[in-house]
This record gives C-alpha cells, structure tokens and sequence, in this order.
C-alpha cells in the first residue's frame, strides 16, 4: 500500500507519461485511441500488451499483467512500491517529503536499512583496500592485473580484511544490531559466533540502477583451498537480501546503461568487466556468478538493441554462450558473438593484445545463429551422410529461434551449399519440426472474472453470477469516465451493496473521492490493490467497450444487476408468497416500471 497522499502521486503521475516511458522498453505503435506492442512480461509473436496515455494505464490481454506507471517500473525494474514512485519522481524533477503522513512499510524500511549498511560496508573496504597496510595485499592484487588508481575509484573497489569480524565491529560501531547485519548478508553466524561474510578477499561492490550498493562480489587473495574440509571459494557472492536478487541484476548495468544505446557487451566475471571498461569500451556487464536468466536479458534489452556475447573461449564458455543465445532469443532478444583468438577471457586477450584489438574483435562479432552452427560444424564430419544428416537435423532446430522468415531462407541456403544437401530437403525438415513445436504452444489464457490471489484464493466468488460481474464492472468503468453518473448509480446501489469485496472497495473510493470533489482517476485508484487485484481493477478501466447512448447503457446495466439479484433470490427462496412478490417486481423491472 502507498504511505504517500493521492495528491503527491498525482504530482508524479502528471509530470510521467506512461507512454514515453514505456516507449523506452517497448515499442509501441498507435492503435486508435490507444498504442500497441508485444508485452514485455511474457514472450508473444502479436501485440496484445495495451498502453492509454488517457487513462495513463497498461493492460495485455494476453497475460493480464495490468497497472499504472507505477505498477509498470515495480514489474520491469524489480522494485518495491515506494522505490518505483522514488524513481519517478527523480526523473520528474520532484522533491518527495520526507514524513508522508501514513506510516511506513515495514520491508520497505528494512531495505532501507539495508541500502546504509551496504553503502557503508562498501566504504569501509575502499578505504581498507586504499588507506590501510592491510590493504596493501588487495592494492597489490589490482596493480598485478593492471587495473589503475581512476578505474579502482569508478568501480569503487575494495579489499576485506583477513580478521574475522572486522567489518562486524565496524557496523555495531555506527549503531546497527547483529540481526540488521546478518538480514543484510554482511556476516553470518557459525557455532554461535559472528563472523564477516567475506574475509580476505578483494571486493566487487554491485550497484543497481538507481546508484544503491545491493551487494558484494569477493576474490579470494591467492588460489581456493580446503579449510577444515570445506573448499573455499574462488569468487564468493552476497546471499539473497530483500534488495539482491543475483537473477534480476547485472554487475555494472549502472554504468553500461549511460554509454551505446546501440549494443551490451556480455561477459562472465567482474575482472572481464572492469578491463573491458578500462580500454574505454563502458557499455560491458556481468551476470553475477550464475547464468544468464530470462530476467536479465529482458533487462538488458531495456538498454540496448543487441547484446553482445563474449565468454569464455573454452568448452564450459561455449556451452554458456549457446544458453544465453537460446534465452535471449526466447525473451524476443537479438545477440551476437565476440570471439577471441588466443585468449581464454576478455581480460587476458585485451593485456595480451591491447585495447585496439579488443575493439575490432567486437567489431566483427558474429550472428548468434552463425555462431552456434559453426559449433555444430566441429561436432559432424560433413564428407560423410550420416554426418550431414545429423548436422541438418541439428541445424534446423537451431533456425526455430528465428522469426525473420527471410534470413531462415537465407541460412537454409547456406546450409545447403556446404553440405550439397537439397535445399527443399532441409527446408522439409524445417518446416516439419516447426509444424511439430506448433501443436504445443505457451499460449496464456485471458481470465476476465477468476483472476486467483495467492494460489488458491479468488477474487471473484465462484457463486456470484457472473452476469452481475461483468454489468458491475462496467458501471465502474462508466462512472470513473463520466462521474455525472456516480450519483445515480450510488441512489441504486450504496458501496456494500455491489457483489465482490474488490468491487465494495473500488466503488466506496469512487463514492468518497465524489464525496470530497476530488479528482477520480483511474491510476490513481489501482494504487489502493496490491497482488493480482491490480490486474483486475485495471482490467475494469481498460474497457474497450463503445456505448452509443451512455445514459441508456447505464440504465440497462442498473436493471440488469437488479434482475439477476431477484433471480438469484427467487431460486434461494421457498416462501410462495415472496416468490409472487419477487415476480412482480421483475416484471416491473423489465417492463421499465422501475
């Protein structure tokens, strides 16, 4: 629930229209009154993701994700309520207060917690790594890998000193408690001690986009060994924390975002970013410690049009390069391929090679597709049919992923040429697994009425006729875009008497607000949901309805909801002289008499 009062986030909204806005991510062509796109939230081939900058709300018919500008930035970006408003308003220019009337959320205050200490750990090993004789081990460790004084300040990297709770003591020094620092990931506790999270290790603070410490990266000095049975780890990761997530963030994202709107460079570790950065290439990030997820390539592809994939050159890097092509373009992605000639990283080529070959080899990246057959090439000896037959078959699964029937033609082409297998052949073998995955599309359902909450719960109670629904949905709909018509719904039917608790709750605020003469807006209104509630109450405003005669379709509904109330009352009633008095009035009902 929102701590802010409808008129500051009426203010944010007035200065952020959803449609530049979400024109960033997706985009977006006009469609009568409203713009049209493919949803960014699940993968589809047609647009059925809606904008209204009318009505400054988004809705896709096809998964039914829903909600304001707001909801929008919470969905893309991974934020809480409260962060996604802060953002707006930074990029609106508005000075948020900072004692809102209603009281804070309680996860929205431990994140914040979080945030300090973070931001205060991180401070603590820069000054470790660049003041201290401790740190003169990590300072030393950076000067052997050739990072400089300036790139060490951009990354604002640090060195964790080797006792084990020196940062604990530290954070209990500013006033923070030992669950604040364990909650925030930055010690743990064994055998009923306290101790540093990471200890003897240079240190990768990961920023978000919105400039917070979220986490730590940590090398451990020298090479990974056994202590005590158990094997340390070469690179260590923060644990999971209300404000890191490793799948849905990227190391350096911060930076890269601000440099080509054009392409991404994609490497695997913290070093390979931070060289690549130093040659002056800014437009590199990294995953942190795991594989590329659907998350981050839908991320990344809010900043660039291409990714550019440059792992490791050997097996391990070629396999995980396959994945992230296959996840970037089941995201709806485009990607090529950086490859290195006598390197096994990023980092090594560039101090092997300098930075002007660095350069041309990502001039020359290659096609993902073109990349993955050529994998393919050294798995089949081509001089013999059974090898042929086994690389067109695999070939042809790799050609799935592109929707660009041209350049599959094209491919097909090519593969015939080298294999001086008939073109048709290959192309019947195409077509034949295409025809095969069709029969078992990922199609999502509409649900108008039983949108669940939680995993069992519906919103919409299965014994409410959903003739009643769907005309109370619509009288909603008609009295936030004509409010002359809330007085007259309200005479009918008071707030408790509409179906749904949802519907009670939407109607009581459109009432109130009518009340007050405050200004009705729909996205504004979705701000008092949460969950899949927001889906439905947008869904409620997103009406693409056309009424010729608006008082008459008010009207009918107003009739309709009374006539389906007594039918249901006439089958719940045994008494026959109410029954003939139920009869009755329907009949005057739909008779107009009423």
């Amino acid at each position: 629930m929102p701590y802010y009062p409808d008129d500051v986030i009426n203010e944010v909204f007035a200065e952020n229209d959803i449609i530049d806005y979400v024109s960033r991510y997706v985009k977006l062509k006009k469609t009568g009154k409203d713009y049209s796109g493919l949803c960014p939230f699940h993968n589809e081939k047609s647009p059925s993701f809606h904008v209204s900058r009318e009505k400054q709300l988004f809705h896709c018919f096809g998964c039914g994700a829903s909600g304001n500008l707001v909801q929008f930035v919470m969905r893309s970006e991974g934020l809480d309520f409260v962060e996604a408003l802060k953002l707006l308003a930074e990029r609106a220019g508005i000075s948020l207060p900072e004692n809102p009337n209603e009281g804070m959320d309680g996860s929205h205050e431990l994140k914040k917690k979080i945030y300090e200490m973070n931001k205060a750990a991180a401070r603590f090993y820069y000054e470790m790594l660049t003041k201290s004789p401790e740190g003169k081990i990590g300072y030393e460790y950076f000067s052997r890998r050739k990072i400089n004084p300036k790139t060490i300040t951009v990354f604002g990297l640090g060195y964790a000193p080797e006792g084990y709770n020196v940062l604990y003591t530290h954070l209990k020094k500013m006033g923070y408690d030992d669950k604040e620092i364990i909650d925030a990931g930055l010690a743990v506790v064994r055998d009923n001690k306290i101790y540093d999270k990471f200890r003897n290790r240079v240190m990768f603070p990961i920023i978000n986009l919105r400039g917070n410490v979220i986490g730590f990266g940590g090398r451990i000095m020298g090479q990974a060994e056994e202590q005590n049975g158990y094997k340390i780890p070469k690179y260590l990761n923060s644990a999971e924390t209300p404000v890191f997530n490793k799948g849905r963030n990227l190391f350096s994202l911060n930076l890269a975002k601000k440099s080509s709107p054009y392409s991404i460079i994609l490497v695997e570790g913290y070093m390979d970013v931070i060289s690549v950065y130093q040659a002056g290439i800014p437009n590199v990030v990294a995953t942190l410690g795991t594989a590329l997820t659907e998350n981050q390539a839908k991320l990344l592809m809010k900043y660039c049009s291409e990714i550019l994939i440059c792992y490791d050159s050997d097996e391990a890097g070629q396999k995980a390069t396959i994945r992230a092509i296959e996840i970037i373009n089941s995201v709806g992605g485009h990607s090529r391929v950086i490859k290195l000639k006598g390197a096994k990283d990023p980092d090594e080529y560039i101090k092997a090679n300098g930075a002007a070959h660095f350069y041309k080899a990502v001039s020359e990246a290659v096609a993902s597709t073109q990349f993955r057959l050529g994998i393919l090439r050294t798995k089949y000896s081509l001089d013999s049919p059974e090898g042929k037959s086994l690389f067109v078959k695999e070939a042809v699964e790799v050609l799935q992923s592109i929707t660009d029937a041209v350049e599959v033609d094209a491919y097909i082409n090519q593969i015939s040429d080298e294999t001086h297998v008939n073109r048709d052949a290959i192309y019947s073998e195409y077509r034949k697994r295409v025809m095969a995955k069709a029969k078992n599309p990922n199609e999502y359902e509409r649900k108008d009425f039983e949108i669940k909450k939680g995993s069992d719960e519906v919103i919409i109670p299965i014994d409410v006729p959903p003739m009643i629904v769907s005309a109370e949905r619509k009288l909603i709909f008609l009295m936030v875009e004509n409010k002359k018509f809330i007085s007259e719904v309200q005479k009918d039917f008071p707030a408790e008497e509409f179906s749904t608790e949802i519907h009670r709750k939407l109607v009581k605020l459109i009432y109130d607000l009518k009340k007050e003469n405050k200004r009705i807006e729909p996205s504004v209104l979705v701000n008092a949901f949460e969950g899949e509630e927001i889906n439905y109450v947008s869904n409620i405003f997103y009406n693409l309805e056309e009424y010729k005669d608006l008082n008459e379709t008010v009207s009918e509904l107003i009739r309709n909801i009374k006539t389906e109330k007594i039918k249901k009352q006439m089958m719940d009633e045994k008494d026959p002289e109410i029954i003939s008095g139920l009869i009755k009035k329907m009949t005057e009902l739909t008779s107009g008499n009423n």
